[in-house]
């Protein structure tokens, strides 16, 4: 009797999800984004600066997993992953090149520096060192400078777009600090870092005030919330709606910089 050849066929793999896991990235991304609009108004560069910054933070993910960096099984059970990795640059891509076209050289030099920063938090990403905290503080810095060029696009004066910049870097750097806080105190690990740092940030908001810089006072409500978390960790289950109350924080405090102005 012959002996029947049977192919086995590979066990089929779910398709890995293209969307950026990290989920408070969407609110360093988007709100001081928002908030650069509605004080600005439309303007031609500042909407190309906005969609670049969206699509490339939404490209991130179907980029790393196209160059394999979620796994062999997650690249070879996700076609999809590299189309959509070149829509989305192509747009960003387009999106900044108008940008730097319509822009003025303060708008064009800002681009610049997104441009770099873009690149080296993506190199941060590759190389596994995005949840360090370095990484992520890197990655605060990076996700919410496009609000920089928005706000040059708008003609708010340069000193005043740093102090905007400057105000979003102190908040979430705080509400950082304090979600990590709430995991180190989970696995019973010193909290005195995410203490320290905390409290600077909020000394470095009284001194700014005090020495006639309106906006940084803005932060109280993200600062409040970070203080908060850090007085009554809650449980690691919790954690999304850690994350929803400090968007509300950040809402507020976007609120207040809108009023500021």
């Amino acid at each position: 009797m012959s002996t029947a050849t049977i192919e086995l066929n590979p066990v089929s793999q779910p398709a890995a999800k293209l969307k950026p896991k990290e989920h408070g990235a969407y609110a360093i991304l988007g709100i001081p984004i928002t908030t650069a609009l509605i004080l600005t108004g439309p303007t031609v560069a500042g909407a190309c600066v906005a969609v670049a910054a969206v699509t490339g933070f939404l490209a991130h993910e179907p980029l790393l997993v196209s160059l394999g960096h979620r796994g062999s099984r997650a690249q070879r059970a996700t076609p999809a992953a590299r189309r959509r990795t070149l829509i989305l640059l192509a747009t960003t891509i387009a999106c900044g090149c108008t940008a730097m076209a319509v822009g003025s050289n303060a708008v064009r030099l800002s681009l610049v520096g997104c441009g770099l920063l873009a690149v080296t938090s993506f190199g941060l990403a590759i190389a596994g060192k995005h949840k360090t905290l370095g990484g992520q503080l890197w990655g605060i810095v990076g996700l919410s400078v496009p609000c920089v060029p928005i706000l040059l696009a708008g003609e708010i004066t340069t000193a005043q777009t740093a102090e905007a910049w400057g105000t979003w870097l102190i908040g979430f750097a705080a509400t950082t600090m304090s979600v990590r806080g709430v995991i180190a105190a989970q696995k019973r690990r010193s909290r005195m870092i995410h203490w320290t740092a905390i409290a600077g940030l909020t000394v470095l908001v009284g001194a700014l005030t005090l020495t006639q810089f309106p906006l940084p006072v803005a932060t109280l409500p993200m600062l409040a919330m970070s203080w908060y978390l850090m007085f009554d960790p809650p449980h690691a289950k919790q954690l999304k709606r850690v994350g929803w109350t400090l968007v509300i924080g950040t809402v507020a405090s976007a609120i207040w910089m809108i009023g500021a102005f």
